[in-house]
Parts: C-alpha cells; structure tokens; sequence
C-alpha cells in the first residue's frame, strides 16, 4: 500500500526512431501530471514543450484520455506522451479503401 503524502506514476514516450522510455516517478500529493513529466526526465528528450500548451502538437494522456498538464496527478497513473492525430482516422481508412480498389 502506498503512503497516502506520496503519488507513484509511470511517463511513457515513443520517439519515432530510437527506444521508448518508461520512467517510474515518485511525487509528493497535489502533484500534476507536468510535474510528473518533469521529473521523469521525458521531458528532456521530447522535440518539444507543447505538451504544457492544452493543444500543442505532443498531447498527455492518461490510460487513453486526453489530459492536460495542469491536471492533478493521482496515484497509479500512466501518463503517455503523444503525438497528435495529423490525419482523421475515418478518412484515413477511406483513403486506404480507395488505393485498394484502384489496386484490384
């Protein structure tokens, strides 16, 4: 059981070549999800600092959910560090059902 003064969460990032991290941060309670980016050192590696912006072109998110940085941070998260979707999905699939067609 963890101490209740104490947040434990773990920050992901995939860089588009190279290795993924995942880092396991400590924090003391009323910490945000920034802070626990800051202190897991991502933050250091990533392209930029948009993902303090709430839409800048990396985005936090937490088991799937779009968060912001400013968001409280609680115990047992995993903050993944994302890009953002450059291409609607939907059209995306459309598009590739298009080229397969024109393929047969």
């Amino acid at each position: 059981m963890h101490d209740h003064a104490w947040l434990e969460a773990e920050v992901f990032w995939q860089p588009s070549r190279g290795e993924a991290l995942l880092r396991t941060v400590r924090l003391a309670a009323g910490s945000t999800l920034g802070d626990a980016v800051r202190a897991s050192g991502v933050a250091d590696v990533l392209p930029d600092a948009s993902w303090e912006q709430d839409a800048g072109a990396l985005r936090l998110a937490v088991f799937g959910l779009c968060k912001r940085a400013r968001d409280p941070l609680r115990d047992g998260d995993r903050i993944d560090v994302t890009r953002a979707l450059t291409v609607d999905p939907k059209e995306a699939r459309r598009t590739r059902a298009r080229m397969a067609a024109k393929r047969r």
